[in-house]
């Protein structure tokens, strides 16, 4: 009797079409999980961003200006002007000030994130 050192081709080509299978219907699903974490980090960024504007015009002494537009976040401060792309949120066409003291004329920011409507809320809680 000889002895058996290995698989058989059959043998591979059945872990191989069971591995395929499991990998078709988890993939989708891990793509999509990488997506909504990505989006909330970009959510968090533009909020963190948003807090600390306030905190540079009351240093400042100086109006900032945002400007929300598609992918687009503007700030302005006087003639400087920077601008912040983003990847996975979608803002509806909005502005907002923030005055010298660090004050906004908005208590909200609306941000579209996937089919998901979110807000960047603004006015510190009590």
């Amino acid at each position: 009797m000889t002895q058996r050192n290995g698989f058989t081709l059959i043998e591979l080509l059945v872990v191989i079409a069971i591995m395929t299978t499991v990998l078709t219907l988890v993939a989708p699903l891990m793509i999509e999980q990488v997506d909504k974490t990505k989006a909330a980090a970009e959510f968090h960024e533009a909020r963190q961003y948003l807090t600390d504007s306030r905190k540079v015009a009351f240093l400042k002494g100086q109006l900032i200006v945002f400007t929300f537009e598609g992918k687009q976040l503007r700030r302005d401060i006087g003639s400087d002007s920077v601008t912040l792309e983003f990847q996975y949120l979608f803002f509806p066409s909005q502005q907002l000030q923030i005055n010298a003291n660090g004050f906004t004329d908005k208590t909200q920011i609306t941000v579209v994130a996937g089919n998901k409507q979110q807000h960047i809320e603004l006015a510190e809680k009590k």
